[in-house]
Protein backbone atom coordinates (compact mmCIF):
# COMPACT_ATOMS: atom_id res chain seq x y z
CA UNK A 1 0.00 0.00 0.00
CA UNK A 2 1.27 3.66 -0.98
CA UNK A 3 -0.01 5.68 1.68
CA UNK A 4 0.88 9.20 2.57
CA UNK A 5 1.58 10.65 6.28
CA UNK A 6 -1.57 12.71 8.16
CA UNK A 7 -0.13 15.57 9.63
CA UNK A 8 -1.06 16.73 12.97
CA UNK A 9 -0.13 20.60 12.23
CA UNK A 10 -2.98 22.98 12.74
CA UNK A 11 -4.49 24.24 9.51
CA UNK A 12 -3.73 27.60 10.91
CA UNK A 13 -0.05 26.88 10.68
CA UNK A 14 -0.09 24.43 7.75
CA UNK A 15 -1.47 27.76 5.70
CA UNK A 16 1.42 30.01 7.61
CA UNK A 17 4.31 27.60 6.46
CA UNK A 18 2.95 27.77 2.84
CA UNK A 19 3.00 31.66 3.18
CA UNK A 20 6.21 31.82 5.12
CA UNK A 21 7.77 29.19 2.43
CA UNK A 22 6.74 32.20 -0.45
CA UNK A 23 7.66 35.05 1.77
CA UNK A 24 11.17 33.43 2.32
CA UNK A 25 11.63 32.78 -1.25
CA UNK A 26 11.06 36.32 -2.75
CA UNK A 27 7.42 35.97 -3.88
CA UNK A 28 6.44 39.47 -2.07
CA UNK A 29 9.06 42.23 -1.84
CA UNK A 30 9.98 43.59 2.34
CA UNK A 31 6.99 46.15 2.79
CA UNK A 32 4.83 44.77 0.26
CA UNK A 33 1.37 44.16 1.22
CA UNK A 34 0.27 40.40 0.99
CA UNK A 35 -2.84 39.55 -0.75
CA UNK A 36 -6.21 40.06 0.91
CA UNK A 37 -7.57 37.57 3.39
CA UNK A 38 -10.48 37.10 0.66
CA UNK A 39 -7.88 36.00 -2.13
CA UNK A 40 -5.73 34.27 -0.16
CA UNK A 41 -8.34 32.04 1.59
CA UNK A 42 -9.53 31.23 -2.35
CA UNK A 43 -6.06 30.65 -3.53
CA UNK A 44 -5.78 28.24 -0.18
CA UNK A 45 -9.48 26.68 -0.50
CA UNK A 46 -9.59 27.83 3.62
CA UNK A 47 -11.76 30.01 5.45
CA UNK A 48 -10.96 33.55 5.89
CA UNK A 49 -10.85 33.38 9.79
CA UNK A 50 -8.11 30.61 9.23
CA UNK A 51 -6.08 33.06 7.38
CA UNK A 52 -6.38 35.42 9.77
CA UNK A 53 -5.39 33.34 12.21
CA UNK A 54 -2.26 31.89 10.00
CA UNK A 55 -1.61 36.15 9.38
CA UNK A 56 -0.95 36.51 13.15
CA UNK A 57 1.44 33.42 13.49
CA UNK A 58 3.30 34.80 11.19
CA UNK A 59 3.35 38.32 12.65
CA UNK A 60 4.18 36.13 15.98
CA UNK A 61 6.96 34.61 14.20
CA UNK A 62 8.43 38.22 12.99
CA UNK A 63 7.69 37.68 9.58
CA UNK A 64 4.50 40.28 9.06
CA UNK A 65 3.15 43.01 10.39
CA UNK A 66 -0.64 43.02 10.81
CA UNK A 67 -2.24 46.39 10.29
CA UNK A 68 -5.82 46.08 11.50
CA UNK A 69 -8.39 47.47 8.60
CA UNK A 70 -5.69 47.23 5.46
CA UNK A 71 -4.15 44.32 5.66
CA UNK A 72 -0.44 42.54 5.73
CA UNK A 73 2.74 43.55 5.10
CA UNK A 74 5.79 41.71 4.81
CA UNK A 75 8.08 43.10 7.01
CA UNK A 76 11.98 43.89 6.37
CA UNK A 77 14.77 42.34 5.64
CA UNK A 78 16.65 43.72 9.03
CA UNK A 79 13.93 42.20 11.15
CA UNK A 80 14.18 39.08 13.61
CA UNK A 81 12.24 36.18 12.35
CA UNK A 82 11.34 33.36 14.83
CA UNK A 83 9.89 29.94 14.57
CA UNK A 84 5.73 29.74 13.70
CA UNK A 85 4.30 29.42 16.94
CA UNK A 86 3.03 25.79 16.88
CA UNK A 87 2.17 25.22 20.44
CA UNK A 88 -0.92 27.81 20.20
CA UNK A 89 -4.29 26.87 20.32
CA UNK A 90 -7.02 28.02 17.51
CA UNK A 91 -8.35 31.37 19.05
CA UNK A 92 -11.43 31.10 17.36
CA UNK A 93 -11.72 26.99 18.85
CA UNK A 94 -10.93 28.57 21.80
CA UNK A 95 -13.53 30.79 22.19
CA UNK A 96 -16.20 28.33 20.61
CA UNK A 97 -15.89 26.52 23.60
CA UNK A 98 -15.56 28.96 26.44
CA UNK A 99 -19.10 30.52 23.88
CA UNK A 100 -20.36 27.08 25.30
CA UNK A 101 -19.47 27.11 29.18
CA UNK A 102 -19.29 30.46 30.31
CA UNK A 103 -22.65 31.60 30.00
CA UNK A 104 -24.07 28.51 32.48
CA UNK A 105 -20.88 29.52 34.64
CA UNK A 106 -21.95 32.86 34.82
CA UNK A 107 -25.68 31.49 35.23
CA UNK A 108 -24.31 28.85 38.14
CA UNK A 109 -22.53 32.09 40.28
CA UNK A 110 -25.83 33.99 40.20
CA UNK A 111 -26.86 31.50 42.57
CA UNK A 112 -23.76 30.54 44.54
CA UNK A 113 -21.70 34.29 44.66
CA UNK A 114 -20.65 34.62 48.39
CA UNK A 115 -20.29 38.88 49.75
CA UNK A 116 -16.42 37.99 49.32
CA UNK A 117 -16.68 37.25 45.47
CA UNK A 118 -19.30 39.98 44.98
CA UNK A 119 -16.50 42.11 46.40
CA UNK A 120 -14.13 40.95 44.63
CA UNK A 121 -16.10 41.01 41.47
CA UNK A 122 -16.35 44.71 41.99
CA UNK A 123 -13.08 45.93 42.26
CA UNK A 124 -12.15 43.54 39.45
CA UNK A 125 -14.64 45.96 37.23
CA UNK A 126 -13.46 49.16 38.65
CA UNK A 127 -9.81 48.03 37.49
CA UNK A 128 -11.32 47.72 33.84
CA UNK A 129 -12.75 50.48 33.88
CA UNK A 130 -9.48 52.44 35.06
CA UNK A 131 -7.35 50.79 32.40
CA UNK A 132 -10.32 51.56 29.89
CA UNK A 133 -10.46 55.02 30.54
CA UNK A 134 -6.66 54.91 30.47
CA UNK A 135 -6.72 53.59 26.90
CA UNK A 136 -5.65 50.00 27.06
CA UNK A 137 -7.01 46.58 28.35
CA UNK A 138 -6.17 44.73 31.09
CA UNK A 139 -5.83 40.91 30.02
CA UNK A 140 -5.15 39.85 34.12
CA UNK A 141 -7.98 41.81 35.08
CA UNK A 142 -10.29 40.12 32.26
CA UNK A 143 -8.97 36.73 32.96
CA UNK A 144 -9.64 37.39 36.91
CA UNK A 145 -13.43 38.68 36.36
CA UNK A 146 -14.30 35.30 34.28
CA UNK A 147 -12.10 33.39 36.55
CA UNK A 148 -14.00 34.33 40.03
CA UNK A 149 -17.23 33.70 37.85
CA UNK A 150 -15.98 29.97 37.67
CA UNK A 151 -14.83 29.20 40.69
CA UNK A 152 -18.20 30.59 42.09
CA UNK A 153 -19.93 28.22 40.18
CA UNK A 154 -19.42 25.78 42.79
CA UNK A 155 -18.32 23.00 39.77
CA UNK A 156 -14.66 22.25 40.10
CA UNK A 157 -14.57 20.19 36.66
CA UNK A 158 -15.94 23.29 34.84
CA UNK A 159 -13.48 25.87 36.81
CA UNK A 160 -10.80 23.45 35.59
CA UNK A 161 -11.99 23.94 31.94
CA UNK A 162 -12.33 27.33 32.12
CA UNK A 163 -8.79 27.79 33.87
CA UNK A 164 -7.44 25.50 31.01
CA UNK A 165 -8.99 27.59 28.41
CA UNK A 166 -7.66 30.93 29.78
CA UNK A 167 -4.11 29.37 29.94
CA UNK A 168 -4.83 28.95 25.96
CA UNK A 169 -5.59 32.83 25.88
CA UNK A 170 -1.99 33.31 26.89
CA UNK A 171 -1.04 31.64 24.09
CA UNK A 172 1.25 33.70 21.47
CA UNK A 173 -1.47 33.96 18.38
CA UNK A 174 -4.01 33.97 21.34
CA UNK A 175 -2.40 37.36 22.68
CA UNK A 176 -1.63 38.77 19.67
CA UNK A 177 -5.12 38.17 18.32
CA UNK A 178 -6.85 40.07 20.98
CA UNK A 179 -4.32 42.46 21.28
CA UNK A 180 -5.43 43.55 17.97
CA UNK A 181 -8.99 43.94 19.08
CA UNK A 182 -8.13 45.76 22.40
CA UNK A 183 -6.34 48.59 20.13
CA UNK A 184 -9.80 49.29 18.69
CA UNK A 185 -10.98 51.73 21.54
CA UNK A 186 -14.83 51.31 20.44
CA UNK A 187 -14.24 47.49 21.10
CA UNK A 188 -12.41 48.38 24.48
CA UNK A 189 -15.60 50.45 25.49
CA UNK A 190 -18.26 47.22 24.11
CA UNK A 191 -15.88 44.88 26.54
CA UNK A 192 -16.29 47.57 29.44
CA UNK A 193 -20.30 47.44 29.24
CA UNK A 194 -20.78 44.12 28.85
CA UNK A 195 -18.67 43.28 31.83
CA UNK A 196 -20.83 45.75 33.72
CA UNK A 197 -24.26 43.99 32.73
CA UNK A 198 -22.78 40.51 33.72
CA UNK A 199 -21.50 41.44 36.89
CA UNK A 200 -24.80 43.72 37.22
CA UNK A 201 -26.53 40.33 36.62
CA UNK A 202 -24.91 37.76 38.85
CA UNK A 203 -24.18 39.84 42.21
CA UNK A 204 -28.33 40.73 42.26
CA UNK A 205 -28.63 36.61 41.95
CA UNK A 206 -30.32 36.88 38.07
CA UNK A 207 -29.36 34.03 36.82
CA UNK A 208 -31.20 34.48 33.40
CA UNK A 209 -29.81 37.85 32.88
CA UNK A 210 -26.43 36.32 33.79
CA UNK A 211 -26.45 34.13 31.52
CA UNK A 212 -28.09 36.22 28.44
CA UNK A 213 -25.08 38.72 29.22
CA UNK A 214 -22.27 36.33 29.35
CA UNK A 215 -23.58 34.76 26.13
CA UNK A 216 -24.27 38.23 24.63
CA UNK A 217 -20.24 39.22 25.63
CA UNK A 218 -18.87 36.57 24.18
CA UNK A 219 -20.95 36.97 20.96
CA UNK A 220 -19.87 40.50 20.84
CA UNK A 221 -15.97 39.05 21.10
CA UNK A 222 -16.36 36.33 18.36
CA UNK A 223 -17.79 38.25 16.10
CA UNK A 224 -15.32 41.60 16.58
CA UNK A 225 -12.58 38.81 16.32
CA UNK A 226 -14.04 37.57 12.41
CA UNK A 227 -14.91 41.03 11.51
CA UNK A 228 -12.87 44.20 13.31
CA UNK A 229 -10.54 43.86 10.71
CA UNK A 230 -12.72 44.03 7.80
Amino acid sequence: MKLQAVSNRKLYIQIADQIRDQILAGAVEAGRQLPSERDLASSLGVSRPTVREALIALEVAGLVEVRVGVGAFVRGPGSPAAALPESSASPLETMAVRRLLEPEAAALASRFLSPAAAARLRETLQNMRAATEAGYWSTDDDRALHMILAEASGNAVLRGILDDLWTERRCAVDTRFHQHLADIGSVRAQILADHDAIVAAVVTGNESAARVAMARHLQFVSDAMLEAWE
